[in-house]
């Protein structure tokens, strides 16, 4: 009879870790994807509403309202990109920001330039819903 004490692993158990790690990543990092683009969501939502404050500040000095970013005391996030345009300077503006990460477009607006929604509001795409149930943004 031979002995077989060799010290290690046998290759069902090996295999049989490198599946479950396997299917611990495929369900991790759909997750992980949802996550960042939430993040990106939330920063274009973050720079509009401060954007929103410095217009009504620029507003209140000089009783219109701008579309150079240059003229306002705002500073965007890395990666964002913001347009802002106007139909009528002295009532109202609206601007779509855009994140280099993601495809869809965050909008806000003032004036009569928010058609269809609350004047000021940032409205962006939905995103999935987590598996958890949650609802989407806005």
């Amino acid at each position: 009879m031979r002995c077989f004490n060799k010290p290690g692993f046998t290759f069902i158990e090996l295999l049989t870790v490198m599946v479950l790690m396997g299917l611990l990543a495929g369900i991790g990092v759909p997750r992980i994807r949802n996550m960042k683009e939430r993040s990106y969501q939330a920063t274009l939502r973050n720079d509009l509403g401060a954007l929103r404050t410095a217009e009504e500040a620029y507003y209140a000095e000089n009783l219109r309202y701008t579309t150079d970013l240059s003229d306002l005391d705002f500073r965007r996030s890395s990666n964002v990109e913001i347009t802002i345009v106007s139909t009528d300077p002295l009532k109202g503006w609206s601007a779509l920001a855009r994140h280099a990460g993601l495809a869809t477009p965050c909008t806000t607006a003032s004036g009569p330039d928010a058609v269809g929604v609350e004047s000021g509001a940032v409205i962006c795409a939905n995103l999935a819903a987590p598996a958890s149930g949650a609802q989407g943004t806005r």
